[in-house]
């Protein structure tokens, strides 16, 4: 006999005296391993029901981002809006300095086709897709801690650390997103 069985076998002849010695039969002790195991039963379906519910309001949040991020991917690109100075051949949208707007002013200059569109209102996006992330969610830039509390209570919000931010306090910040539940797009 191994010693795992024989240290089980000993234990079980201790529990057997101790009941004796109580006066229980080996009828109620069943009944008391039964009774244990119908309360550690409640107990989990409450567990259940509590994980159920926090799972539906996950996946409601999770449907309303997927809309949010479907309405982003069909948003109307924006052309370019490129200005009237430098030579035309030099302009390229990978050139910051050359991609941007400048109105055409002058008799002796005339708008082209490769200087791009003129901006007008009808290219701004809609008030409900404004200002949101790819990922569907509002960004908000952070600093620490303090600031990502703060943010708690608000649906619908992601968090970006500020570059400025040092690597220990990046840490932090990341510990207590987790804690709180707020997703972090550049962790």
């Amino acid at each position: 006999m191994s010693k795992s069985k024989a240290k089980k076998t000993t234990e079980e002849k201790t529990v057997k005296k101790n009941d004796i010695a109580k006066g229980k039969t080996a009828k109620k002790r069943g009944e008391e391993k039964k009774q244990e195991q119908a309360v550690a039963k409640k107990s989990e379906k409450k567990v259940e029901k509590g994980t159920k519910e926090t799972a539906k309001e996950e996946k409601k949040k999770n449907k309303e981002i997927k809309k949010l991020q479907k309405k982003i991917k069909k948003k109307k690109k924006k052309p370019i809006f490129r200005g009237h100075f430098g030579k035309r051949s030099i302009r390229r949208k990978s050139r910051a300095k050359w991609d941007k707007w400048r109105v055409p002013r002058g008799a002796d200059f005339k708008l082209k086709k490769e200087d791009g569109k003129a901006p007008s209102t009808g290219y701004r996006t809609s008030k409900a897709l404004r200002y949101l992330h790819p990922s569907g969610y509002r960004e908000v830039l952070i600093h620490n801690a303090k600031e990502l509390e703060m943010l708690a209570g608000r649906a619908n919000v992601a968090a970006r650390i500020a570059s400025t931010v040092g690597r220990k306090k990046r840490g932090e910040i990341i510990k207590k997103a987790d804690e709180i539940g707020i997703k972090i797009l550049n962790a």
